[in-house]
């Protein structure tokens, strides 16, 4: 007598597979990797990085995740806000007047000063929650794929 044979049985879950990643679920699966951005990316804005310095919570509560495309093949977030002020936060930079020949405000000691341009260092937020969180964003993603796959092919 020969030997037992067992069956295997391979369920024809191809296509399930395929459309759970393409479209909105693949939207998703970007959405998770930038939601771990933006939480990162509040940390740092709401005082995790020197210089910054909460006045309004603005910039902090501005900070989101946008979809920007999405076909059937691909999905793009972005992290950002959309506050004035916010890039230069990020990128430094110089603060030169437009209309008139100084620029002026009022420090903390209530005294008036002038000057002609200001250098605003980097203070960047944005970046190093992306830079050093790349694990947990690239983890964030590989999860939400897989549980689109696990729904799509129960």
């Amino acid at each position: 007598m020969g030997k037992p044979y067992k069956t295997i049985v391979l369920e024809d879950n191809f296509e399930a597979a395929r459309d759970a990643l393409k479209g909105e679920l693949l939207m998703e699966a970007a959405k998770a990797g930038g939601f771990v951005i933006e939480g990162h990316a509040k940390v740092n804005a709401g005082s995790g990085r020197p210089g910054l310095q909460i006045q309004s919570g603005a910039l902090v509560n501005s900070i989101h995740v946008e979809e920007r495309k999405k076909t059937e093949k691909k999905a793009e977030v972005g992290v950002g806000t959309n506050i004035v002020y916010a890039r230069i936060h990020e990128l430094g930079g110089l603060i030169i007047p437009l209309n008139f020949s100084k620029l002026s405000w009022v420090n903390d000691q209530g005294q008036r000063i002038f000057a002609g341009a200001v250098h605003i260092p980097a203070r960047p937020y944005l970046r190093p929650a992306m830079d050093e969180n790349e694990d947990k964003i690239v983890t964030a993603v590989k999860t939400e794929i897989q549980r689109n796959l696990d729904r799509a092919t129960k």
